[in-house]
């Protein structure tokens, strides 16, 4: 906590050190008569022995202010792999402890007459394939925003599911798509939990995303029943076609033409469901019907639930239809058990 009055002490910043590292390559560039129009002071031969000590200050100050600007950059990859700060910070230190070996390395290695263009060329390898290695979550990011971007795989208002979470998008950066959830763990229908989600845009080269409103607004639901196999079938049918006649027929019918001109390809209209379309399914202890019809993605929570009140209150109407549902039942056996009299002896 500061008192009042008293500044808090500023970190040197890292462009002191560039600052630095800058006037000592001008000054080496000044004694070693790289600059002609600036006159030397320094004898001849000043070069030929502080060069070493010269480029091994280099090498130090070229360290530090790689490691300088590298931080930020380091803490910006790691933060959305390492849970705590912390971890993050312990992580730098060791790549700092390796940067200054390697630094005081290739000092020793000047300093013996190495070769500097030979170990340049695969110090920079190095340098960058760990660039590489710690940026490549946000690399991926920015790469998978660009697909974002291009290929249109989802935009914002689009509702989306990717890595098992089901939300609205209402936010897309460079490095994360923000999404309104809904579903999940927190509701078994389609209402929104109150939570948001940040999902990395890598997600679109790893895993598979589900966009529910790319060209229409509408999805294919289902409703099941398990009637018992002494029901009549074909009535059960007919109820469970009327009850979502009544409550989606009328919307699939205005909405079919628009679903049309978005099929990729004509034949797909013999395969797709417009109109409501009861299936079959035999069971061990039932027959499973299920009513297939598509509705708006954003009320398909409504119109399930409204068509199965109406097919309960039809099969409450219906003596011959009666749902399934498990239960035990007792069948007694057809052999009389044998009643044993004691016969008293005379």
């Amino acid at each position: 906590m500061l008192v009042p009055g008293q500044r808090d002490r500023p970190s040197v910043s890292p462009f002191y050190w560039l600052a630095a590292l800058l006037l000592l390559l001008l000054f080496i560039a000044l004694v070693s008569g790289a600059l002609p129009f600036l006159n030397n002071p320094f004898p001849p031969g000043f070069v030929d022995v502080s060069r070493p000590w010269l480029l091994i200050l280099v090498v130090v100050l070229g360290t530090k202010v790689l490691l300088e600007i590298f931080k930020p950059l380091f803490r910006a990859g790691l933060r959305n792999r390492v849970p705590s700060e912390a971890d993050i910070f312990a992580l730098y230190q060791l790549f700092s402890y390796a940067a200054w070996i390697a630094g005081v390395g290739f000092a020793v290695y000047i300093f013996v007459g190495g070769n500097i263009a030979e170990i340049g060329v695969v110090g920079g390898a190095v340098v960058l394939g760990v660039l590489i290695y710690v940026l490549q979550e946000p690399l991926l990011n920015v790469v998978g925003w660009m697909i974002l971007v291009t290929r249109r795989i989802y935009k914002l208002g689009d509702r989306i599911e990717v890595n098992g979470t089901k939300g609205y998008v209402v936010s897309v950066s460079p490095m994360n798509t923000t999404l309104r959830e809904f579903g999940g763990s927190l509701s078994s229908s389609d209402l929104f939990t109150g939570r948001y989600v940040t999902v990395p845009n890598k997600s679109v080269l790893v895993t598979n995303v589900f966009n529910y409103t790319k060209d229409t607004p509408f999805v294919w639901a289902e409703v099941h029943v398990s009637v018992t196999y002494e029901s009549d079938h074909r009535r059960a049918e007919e109820l469970i076609r009327e009850s979502a006649e009544e409550i989606v027929g009328a919307l699939m019918q205005k909405s079919r033409d628009a679903i049309r001109q978005k099929y990729e390809f004509r034949d797909l209209m013999t395969y797709m469901i417009e109109e409501p379309t009861v299936r079959w399914r035999l069971s061990d202890s039932c027959v499973d019907l299920s009513v297939v019809f598509f509705c708006p993605a954003y009320r398909k929570g409504y119109y399930t639930s409204e068509v199965t009140k109406r097919i309960l209150e039809k099969f409450a109407m219906e003596p011959a239809v009666e749902i399934a549902y498990p239960h035990l039942q007792m069948v007694p056996s057809d052999k009389t058990p044998i009643k044993w009299e004691a016969v008293a002896k005379h």
